[in-house]
């Protein structure tokens, strides 16, 4: 895995980054440093897209099912849709999509030393026993719903961005398990929640972030309570000068995911900012 996302890396990012920088004849642009960021680095910010703007992502490791979506109902209210478990529902016991939608709406925006305030849901629904991810040869398996609630605050001092989360939790079953052997249980849990995050946007086509949070998170690990996750990395928009939209539009995040699981006293992660994940924002 780490072999073939370097592999990537030399021989596709650096080259196309360098042809979509000097790209000058085109005067249509997308720089990134003024994208509504929603997660960025699996952190969460208050901020939402405007009416009719649209988020989508796509990760290796969902392949080949696709990513998640959002898209801003109104300038203030913005859904998530998460289509590899809808999508991929269908291709697991009893044949269902498992619903998973989130919501978030914008109170307020920023304003002297107000932070701008949102507030988000997330509802995800596992008809039956689904195994959600292994860490060091340790199964998670998840059943019925799961929710999330969360309050969100953020300053702007360009090009500095601060973040934070503070929210709760709901599990209605969740267990680790090794070798059939069940060695942790939670069943009807309630847990708190958070997250802080800072990014750094000093130009047009990247920006810098760095993220810690406890609790569930939304694209790595996803809504796992209990763990502590640590988080860096940057966002790149190699073509934001191409005369092509679908380019233009582009993003790629590359970031280092560091898990820690309590309940099982184990580590997964990966420790170098190249884990490779393309979005695209228009």
């Amino acid at each position: 895995m780490k072999k073939m996302t370097l592999y990537i890396l030399i021989f596709i990012v650096f080259p196309i980054t360098l042809y979509g920088q000097n790209d000058t004849l085109n005067k249509k642009v997308n720089p990134i440093n003024d994208d509504t960021y929603l997660h960025p680095i699996d952190v969460n910010t208050p901020y939402t897209l405007k009416k009719g703007e649209w988020f989508y992502a796509q990760s290796f490791q969902t392949l080949p099912l696709p990513g998640w979506a959002f898209v801003g109902l109104t300038d203030k209210l913005t859904l998530q849709l998460d289509f590899t478990p809808i999508i991929g529902g269908f291709f697991v016991e009893p044949h269902y999509p498992l619903p998973s939608v989130s919501l978030r709406y914008k109170l307020f925006e920023q304003k002297n030393i107000r932070p701008t305030f949102s507030i988000e849901s997330q509802f995800f629904h596992i008809w039956q026993s689904l195994e959600r991810f292994e860490v060091d040869k340790i199964s998670l398996y998840q059943e019925g719903s799961y929710f999330h609630f969360k309050t969100m605050f953020g300053y702007e001092i360009k090009p500095l961005y601060i973040d934070f989360s503070i929210g709760i939790d709901y599990i209605n079953k969740m267990w680790w398990e090794q070798d059939n052997i069940v060695i942790n249980t939670l069943t009807q849990n309630i847990n708190p929640n958070y997250s802080i995050g800072i990014s750094y946007r000093p130009s047009k086509w990247i920006s810098y972030h760095i993220a810690t949070s406890y609790g569930a998170t939304l694209t790595y690990f996803e809504n796992a309570p209990r763990k502590i996750q640590f988080s860096y990395g940057i966002r790149i928009a190699p073509f934001y000068k191409n005369r092509f939209g679908i380019l233009r539009n582009m993003r790629l995040e590359l970031i280092s995911v560091n898990a820690w699981f309590n309940d099982i006293d184990k580590y997964s992660g990966f420790p170098l900012p190249l884990y490779p994940l393309f979005y695209w924002q228009w």
